[in-house]
């Protein structure tokens, strides 16, 4: 009996720990996206306008209401610039979010991406970061509301070799953000949703279309 009732205490005492561990990761998981906060406060300043935007003379101020900012040429708005971590989860194969910088004009097409961070192990096998860069670089001309209207399909998805992880998650993530903003600024002809963009809890999995 003293046996029986010494593995239960441990087996009680084991359960409680684990229990606490769980909620400790759970709790600095959101304490961690609490000081993340507005990404794009972060990385816009490190990208000048004309190189997301080719012809783009700055940005103007990042919104109050959701965080884009508006990609100037003269003084008049040619796009809305954002990044991707604001609006969906965007955990790579490292298991650290992959930072696209992206610009959406008024007929919810991209007219800029550039990859601003990025964690992967993608040189420990031979990937050079350019790869990543210039196949970041190739979603410009993107129709984001054709991929809303296809569920995503409407582009064919270029697959490196060694790094088939990180290119999708890259993929869903850019699409699913920018269908995002667009129908929150009403881009391209698509409805607005009924609640504010914001930015998904959950990680990243293929949802066509994406809701508000």
């Amino acid at each position: 009996m003293g046996m029986k009732a010494s593995s239960s205490s441990v087996c009680r005492a084991f359960r409680a720990s684990l229990t606490i561990l769980v909620l400790a990761l759970l709790l600095g998981t959101g304490a961690t996206r609490a000081l993340a906060g507005n990404v794009l406060e972060r990385f816009l300043p490190e990208v000048a306008a004309s190189d997301l935007v080719p012809g783009a003379t700055g940005y103007g101020a990042i919104r109050e209401d959701m965080p884009v900012a508006p990609v100037l040429k003269n003084g008049e708005r040619i796009a809305w610039a954002y990044i991707t971590t604001d609006f969906v989860s965007t955990i790579g194969y490292s298991g650290k979010p992959i930072h696209v910088l992206v610009a959406v004009d008024d007929d919810a097409t991209i007219v800029g991406a550039e990859l601003v961070e990025q964690s992967e192990p993608i040189i420990l096998i031979g990937i050079p970061n350019s790869e990543m860069v210039e196949l970041t670089e190739g979603y410009v001309g993107t129709d984001l509301a054709r991929e809303a209207t296809e569920r995503g399909t409407a582009h064919e998805l270029e697959i490196i070799s060694g790094a088939t992880v990180t290119v999708m998650v890259m993929d869903d993530s850019i699409l699913r953000s920018g269908v995002k903003v667009a129908r929150a600024l009403g881009l391209g002809g698509l409805p607005r949703p009924r609640t504010p963009a914001r930015r998904s809890r959950s990680p990243p999995k293929p949802r066509w279309p994406p809701t508000g």
